[in-house]
């Protein structure tokens, strides 16, 4: 399986294994899950974009009151 590797200072690391501990996780499983959290993430905001951009051209010829 592909893998990145991510440099920390040691007081960056130590912190954030014990969040990841905290969380009930291995450091490895808790960088997983934020980098697809983050795609994810991305993906629903540029939908959203497409969706305002959308509704905002669907409304633009209604009355006043109707926007």
């Amino acid at each position: 399986m592909p893998m990145i590797t991510v440099e920390f200072t040691e007081e960056e690391l130590a912190v954030a294994k014990e969040h990841a501990a905290s969380l009930g996780k291995s450091m490895r499983a808790h960088a997983h899950d934020i980098i697809l959290a983050d795609v994810q993430r991305a993906a629903f905001l540029k939908d959203v974009d497409k969706t305002v951009a959308w509704a905002l051209d669907v409304f633009k010829d209604m009355p006043e009151g109707m926007r």
